[in-house]
């Protein structure tokens, strides 16, 4: 396809940080011989220079009370205007429902909308409550990441059915090349105690005190020997130093290790026996299916989010909010190590059957090009 005929897209999102921003810069990569994207962003972080070999790239500056901010950011948008307007594109493509305020400032008019959503009630509520008539009436169309996410824009916000597609989050393909580490049972010593991993921001949505309530209840269950507990992505401020307080308070803190936030958390991943899903809320976890593609039992809490509809049958699903309950189930799990293998047999092929760009990234294509009128180039 010529540049001439692809896809025109103004894509824009509220930093560049690891998470929802990175399933859209793979699924950009992806669909490269088919979209010309330019990316507008509020805030930089980690995959700036990936977005820039993607396209042009222009990250705002804050909005300031000072004069001098003030005309910054009047002289960037007026430019910005221009420079968008030479573009022509053809879809605004908002990757999150937390940007649609600040993308709807940008002023571009007569373009069709698509607001990918990968939040839950803690991000979806303070927006319906400031601005319920924007977001009922501007985009043209949502993307869901997850049944959960579709039925609270559905049922909660108000949005119809009909506007709401759902497209899962996905992982790259090369991932289930990573070749497998097979652990053997704790019991046996042979590999180091049995670790129970955990992942994410110290924050309340991501569920650390479920985690440590959880990691509590197991030392009871197991010889504490035999077990180990890491949580990925520490971020060191102010959560992070009460989720120290509260592993001391607990007793655990000599079985529990806080790793810091990592550009390629895979390596740490493959450490684990098993990932534990504590979240209140997580729309489709990447973590989840980071650690199903490596062959990981993963245990989550119904309720959680997307963690259920990824897991399926090829993990435990504890049906409440109940660190002892997930405790249990991964003790069992950590004395049966054929289990394990059975369980991370499954995963790896569901991952492969659902949950891979090659899989999710040719319907939010599909989407894109309906929303912006034109028909989906064909698959081989």
């Amino acid at each position: 396809m010529s540049n001439r005929d692809m896809l025109r897209v103004l894509l824009v999102l509220h930093e560049l940080s690891p998470g929802a921003p990175s399933i859209t810069l793979d699924a950009f990569e992806w669909m490269k011989k088919d979209v010309t994207v330019r990316t507008i962003a509020f805030d930089g972080g980690f995959l700036e220079s990936r977005y820039r070999r993607l396209g042009r790239l222009d990250i705002l500056p804050e909005w300031q009370p000072s004069w001098g901010r003030r005309l910054l950011r009047k002289w960037s948008l007026r430019r910005l205007r221009r420079d968008i307007a030479h573009f022509g594109p053809e879809l605004l493509y908002v990757n999150s429902i937390a940007s649609l305020t600040r993308a709807s400032q940008l002023g571009i008019p007569g373009v069709p909308v698509l607001v990918h959503v990968h939040e839950l009630e803690s991000i979806v509520e303070p927006i319906v409550e400031s601005d319920m008539n924007l977001l009922l009436t501007w985009p043209t169309r949502f993307i869901a990441v997850s049944h959960a996410v579709r039925a609270l824009l559905v049922n909660a916000v108000g949005i119809p059915e009909s506007k709401v597609a759902l497209v899962y989050e996905f992982i790259r393909d090369d991932v289930l090349a990573i070749e497998r580490v097979q652990r053997e049972p704790a019991a046996s010593q042979k590999q180091g105690p049995f670790v129970v991993g955990g992942a994410g921001a110290a924050f309340w949505r991501k569920g650390i005190t479920l985690w440590l309530q959880m990691a509590a209840a197991m030392k009871r269950l197991l010889p504490e020997r035999l077990l180990e507990f890491r949580w990925v992505g520490i971020v060191y401020d102010a959560d992070a130093r009460m989720a120290k307080l509260e592993a001391r308070k607990l007793g655990i803190e000599n079985i529990v290790r806080f790793l810091p936030r990592l550009e390629r958390p895979l390596d740490h991943f493959q450490e684990f026996d098993v990932f534990a899903m504590t979240s209140w809320e997580d729309p489709c976890p990447l973590v989840v299916l980071e650690n199903m593609a490596l062959g990981k039992p993963v245990v989550c809490f119904q309720g959680g989010g997307g963690a259920p509809e990824e897991v399926g049958s090829a993990g435990l699903v504890i049906p409440e909010f109940r660190p002892e309950m997930m405790a249990a189930a991964i003790a069992e799990l950590a004395v049966d190590g054929a289990r394990r293998e059975h369980f991370g047999r499954m995963a790896r092929s569901r991952v492969k059957d659902m949950f891979v760009a090659s899989v999710q990234v040719p319907r939010l294509l599909d989407e894109m090009m309906q929303v912006a009128g034109r028909r989906s180039p064909p698959r081989i």
